[in-house]
This record gives structure tokens, sequence and C-alpha cells, in this order.
């Protein structure tokens, strides 16, 4: 099932700084852009999984330090997934402590 997190979510991504979104949203429209600049030039680059239940599948994003989970990402559901640069910057902090 789709959650309308998905739809707002792609919403911010695509056109986060059109709506004096925040910084990442800002981000996530700049990668956007970039990703539709590289995808224009693929041929048949859209995949379509043969089962539905394939499309839904969500997942999660987690940074371990020994047997402690110090941040954890679920997915609301698909393309609500944690901010790359956020989790890049946690995970320097903490392989740094």
């Amino acid at each position: 099932m789709i959650s309308p997190a998905t739809a707002f979510r792609f919403r911010d991504r695509i056109f986060g700084s059109l709506f004096g979104g925040s910084n990442e949203e800002k981000k996530g429209y700049e990668e956007f852009r970039q990703l539709f600049e590289v995808l224009g030039k693929w041929k048949d680059a859209v995949y379509i999984p043969p089962k539905i239940e394939q499309s839904t599948n969500h997942g999660g994003t987690f940074i371990f330090n020994g047997d402690d989970t110090v941040f954890a990402h679920y997915d609301e559901s698909p393309g609500t997934h944690a901010d790359t640069f956020d989790v890049v910057d946690r995970a320097i902090r903490e392989a740094t402590k």
C-alpha cells in the first residue's frame, strides 16, 4: 500500500526549492535534477517489478558502534529513506569518537 508520505517525499525531493523547502529538500531537488539528466540519456531506464509487492518493500538505514545501534531510520514508505549526507556525517562523527 502506498502511504501519503511517499507522495509528499517525492514532491519535496523533486520540487523542494520551488516550495521554499529546507536545505535537505533543496539538495534533494538538485539530486533529482542530476538524476533526470543522467536518466534522459538511457533508453528503457524504468524498471517495473514483476510483482506489486516487490515495489512496496521498505528498508532502513542503521549505524552501529559495536553492539550499540547509534542511528536507526526505518523507511515509512518507498522514497522516504534517510538523508545520505546526514547518515554519512553521523557515521563519521561516531567513527571519530
